[in-house]
């Protein structure tokens, strides 16, 4: 879900459509719903939208709900962007937003409300730990190349969440000046269908039948009805390729490192001994995250000690995670659930639940 409460109303639509490229899966299409003034326009970003969705065959229905249904489904990914404020997401839909971002600008007045809005939102989808867990609430800002303006809207929203709210806010990325609208629109199936149809659409295509937690083993998606029919629903999941195993082990990374994370990278660098995502914490220590084929090959001291000799280069390079020189790099292993996972080792399930895929942390 992105808020936009933070940004102007007049350049809302254009931000929220440059904020969600920067944030759709790299593999895989995304829907993008944008509700505003009672109205809603759906919205397809990624390169597959053109083949394996089909544009026609969601267009082909003059049912809009039925429209919307259709292509959340088919997606590897839903995003809601509430131009008029959380308030529009309806109660029964709350729980099954995975991850809120509010969208801000680097000023005292955007700041103002983006917090009003965080703390709306809080109230509306219950406390950290219950509807919404500690890594789920993130800060994205526009307007700014980065550095120190990112790290003052972060560091006061978050004093002020974790005060108030008892509630963590992590960064979730920054766009600099003049990329704060989309400069050519992404796929549009349709426009201003009626708000509430699409609501009732997205509930009841199986949006609304997943809550979100942060149980001990780390899992994300629980079925709210554990019915007898339940694994009909939830399958094991085969990834296509290491790009779609790693997208899925990336949500799951705040899970395993816990409020303490501020950010998740990714290492995108073809050496030997560098991790393919990183975490940075609130001290801003960097920790490794490896997923090998095999646990028995994976040297958790290489990667230490990777991270420590480019810490410099990753802070140039994501210069609102807040790394730092002075905190020690760590690790963390993950691997699948069949070999035999040594001390240290965190095993994973890969699952599909509905038309979505993910990981289940194993305890």
């Amino acid at each position: 879900m992105l808020s936009l409460a933070g940004v102007e109303p007049s350049v809302r639509r254009g931000t929220a459509l440059a904020v969600a490229k920067e944030l759709a899966p790299r593999t895989g299409p995304a829907a993008l719903f944008l509700f505003q003034n009672g109205s809603a326009d759906a919205h397809v970003l990624g390169e597959p939208a053109w083949g394996r969705l089909g544009p026609q065959a969601c267009l082909a229905s003059a049912d809009m709900g039925a429209s919307a249904a259709r292509l959340a489904a088919r997606c590897d990914q839903v995003g809601l962007a509430v131009l008029d404020g959380t308030d529009a997401v309806p109660p029964a839909l709350a729980p099954a937003v995975g991850r809120a971002v509010f969208v801000a600008r680097p000023d005292a007045e955007s700041l103002v409300e983006t917090y009003r809005e965080v703390k709306a939102w809080h109230s509306r989808a219950g406390p950290c730990g219950e509807g919404v867990s500690h890594a789920d609430a993130a800060v994205f800002v526009v307007g700014s190349d980065g550095g120190r303006e990112v790290r003052w809207v972060h560091d006061r929203l978050r004093k002020a969440a974790r005060r108030f709210l008892d509630c963590e806010v992590g960064v979730q990325g920054f766009l600099g000046p003049g990329r704060e609208s989309s400069g050519v629109e992404p796929l549009r199936l349709f426009a201003e269908a009626p708000s509430a149809s699409i609501w009732s659409a997205l509930a009841a295509c199986g949006l609304a039948s997943v809550t979100f937690s942060r149980p001990a083993c780390g899992a994300r998606a629980v079925p709210a009805d554990a019915s007898a029919d339940a694994a009909a629903t939830v399958s094991l999941w085969h990834p296509q390729d290491r790009a779609a195993l790693l997208a899925a082990v990336e949500a799951q990374v705040p899970a395993l490192v816990g409020a303490r994370c501020r950010a998740v990278i990714r290492v995108e660098v073809d050496e030997p001994d560098a991790p393919p995502l990183a975490a940075v914490c609130d001290d801003g220590a960097l920790v490794a995250v490896l997923v090998p084929e095999s646990p028995e090959t994976v040297d958790i001291g290489a990667a230490e000690r990777w991270l420590a000799a480019h810490r410099s280069l990753l802070a140039r390079a994501y210069p609102s995670a807040g790394i730092r020189a002075e905190a020690a790099p760590s690790a963390l292993v993950l691997a699948p659930a069949e070999p035999t996972a040594g001390p240290g080792v965190r095993r994973f399930l890969p699952v599909r639940l509905g038309g979505r895929q993910g990981v289940v942390i194993l305890p």
